[in-house]
């Protein structure tokens, strides 16, 4: 159900953040259909370091659109998280994050701010994220899905019931399209820099859900995301290494809860003693030793981590 749009004037300002890197297969649609959303956006597009026809495409044919070129691949936090702070900066009551490789629908952004206006207490809004082609679920997003509270949503449309709010919430939904609100931006503040590419989005889930705000799936509202190729192909230690990197970093760097230090030694004697019984496999003794070097290594720097998420405009206003 869409509901009529809101004022501007008297909502504030929305800004719509992209950031891109050899964009060029779908920075196009992106762009038109921001263009054509029914709710008149600011949009704003990091660039990082593009090194295909990305950023010549968007000065040529899209004049409305703000352009900012980095000076290296900052990864996905850091790069939103200069288009984060201008936003704050000039006074927007939201910023939306969309993916460049994804698109909305009309009134996709419409009636995420009418909701979030509705209900201040979500923090971060996300549409229903499907396939490229929009013919089901987004891989990934089904998941998320199954994981949020459903129950009521399934319930009443199976019984033709409808709901005070299409809203569900949800402790996760990935960063490819929020709406985050100013209030909850200021508090929570922008991307851990520990973070260069994936988990970052799930960090800022918790710390969102950590300041007491929620995360809601709006499910009248949509968006594509095109990223079936990416996900196909057999996983590859390295990129096994990375994951668990990433899922190892969420754990120790999620400030609602304490006892970080003893997850650290937890994780590097696991591996350590792994290494042991793993002398005589090659694969898997370099696997646990990257995995217990990760844990210790990276002490100081959650803790660090750890401490900035609980000041005042983390990873955006210190620039650290």
């Amino acid at each position: 159900m869409t509901g009529s749009a809101p004022n501007p004037s008297s909502t504030g300002l929305v800004y719509c953040i992209i950031v891109t890197y050899n964009g060029i297969a779908w920075v196009e649609k992106c762009l038109n259909s921001l263009i054509r959303s029914s709710y008149p956006l600011t949009v704003l597009v990091v660039d990082n370091c593009s090194t295909d026809s990305t950023v010549p495409t968007i000065r040529e044919n899209f004049p409305q659109v703000r352009l900012i070129g980095t000076e290296k691949n900052l990864g996905f936090g850091q790069a939103n998280n200069i288009g984060m702070q201008i936003a704050l900066e000039e006074g927007a009551s939201h910023v939306f994050l969309l993916n460049q490789d994804a698109w909305v629908e009309k009134d996709t952004i419409l009636d995420l701010v009418n909701a979030q206006l509705k209900d201040p207490r979500f923090g971060i809004l996300s549409p229903v994220h499907l396939n490229g082609a929009g013919t089901a679920l987004d891989h990934y997003f089904s998941g998320y899905l199954l994981r949020s509270d459903l129950k009521e949503w399934v319930g009443a449309a199976l019984l033709g019931r409808s709901l005070l709010s299409p809203v569900i919430s949800t402790s996760f939904v990935n960063a490819a399209a929020w709406l985050i609100s100013a209030e909850c931006l200021r508090r929570t503040g922008g991307f851990d820099p520990i973070f260069f590419h994936y988990g970052e989005d799930l960090n800022y889930s918790q710390r969102v859900l950590y300041h007491n705000f929620l995360i809601g799936i709006h499910m009248d509202t949509r968006i594509c995301h095109d990223r079936e190729l990416r996900l196909a192909g057999p996983v590859a230690t390295a990129i096994q290494r990375k994951r668990d990197k990433i899922h190892f970093l969420n754990q120790a760097c999620d400030i609602r809860h304490a006892g970080y230090w003893t997850l650290i030694l937890r994780r590097s004697l696991r591996h350590s003693l792994l290494m042991l019984r793993n002398l005589f496999d090659k694969d898997k003794l370099a696997f646990n030793f990257y995995m217990a070097k990760t844990a210790v290594s990276h002490a100081s720097s959650i803790g660090r981590s750890r401490r900035s998420a609980k000041g005042k405009l983390p990873f955006l206003s210190t620039g650290k």
